[in-house]
């Protein structure tokens, strides 16, 4: 281990963010075995994100700040995906009922903010945060690992589910899986970056980010799709 990575594993803020990682998972889990519908993924998406954005502040930790304003910037221009996904492919359909913005849940922005927040920081730090290379292998692995657990219990939980498209266990498209992987892999480039930048910085990579998302699962979804 690194001394860059044994000082920031020391630090709360990466420990907290593992266990909000864990928590986030656990409720997934939860939702699905129990069936708990829509608001649990409201409640799971909006609660957590202001609870790290309560912890940034209580620690003072600007690095964190922006990078929830990153991921919900990326959040709100991954609608456009969403919007491709379902008026386009025909592939993803959310539960009927809940309060929607566009073609997307509500909660659909924070949601990805928090993911995005967590499998980067953690994927960033277990990198040894100088060698981008080998970050953006960890943080892609992170993303294909943890990403796609939502998409398997999101059937089961009454959150939303995929049809005619191949798919792992009936529940996860191949293309949305490896979609997940490659949104993934930048941003240990972005978060490099926006440590030392301010805040209208990592607005901007949201934007790029959001768009990043939707180029990655349209490129698997050419690949995967039978013609």
């Amino acid at each position: 281990m690194s001394i860059a990575i044994a000082k920031t594993v020391r630090k709360p803020e990466f420990w907290f963010m593992l266990a909000t990682l864990i928590i986030v998972l656990a409720v997934g889990f939860i939702s699905d075995l129990l069936k708990l519908g829509w608001k649990s993924g409201w409640v799971l998406a909006v609660g957590m994100y202001f609870i790290i954005l309560i912890f940034a502040f209580i620690t003072s930790d600007g690095f964190l700040k922006k990078l929830l304003v990153f991921g919900l910037t990326a959040g709100i221009v991954e609608l456009l995906a969403d919007a491709w996904l379902v008026q386009s492919t025909g592939t993803l359909i959310y539960a009927h009922g809940e309060p929607m913005i566009a073609f997307s849940p509500q909660y659909m922005p924070f949601a990805w903010a928090v993911i995005l927040t967590q499998v980067g920081y953690l994927g960033w730090v277990i990198g040894g945060i100088e060698k981008v290379s080998v970050t953006i292998i960890i943080t892609a692995i992170l993303g294909f690992a943890v990403i796609p657990l939502f998409e398997f219990w999101a059937k089961g939980a009454g959150w939303w589910y995929y049809k005619d498209t191949p798919m792992f266990l009936n529940t996860t498209p191949y293309f949305i899986a490896a979609g997940e992987a490659l949104l993934c892999a930048i941003l240990p480039v972005f978060f490099k970056i926006i440590i030392k930048k301010g805040v209208l910085i990592a607005v901007l990579f949201g934007i790029l980010e959001g768009l990043w998302i939707w180029g990655s699962y349209f490129l698997f979804y050419r690949l995967f799709q039978p013609l």
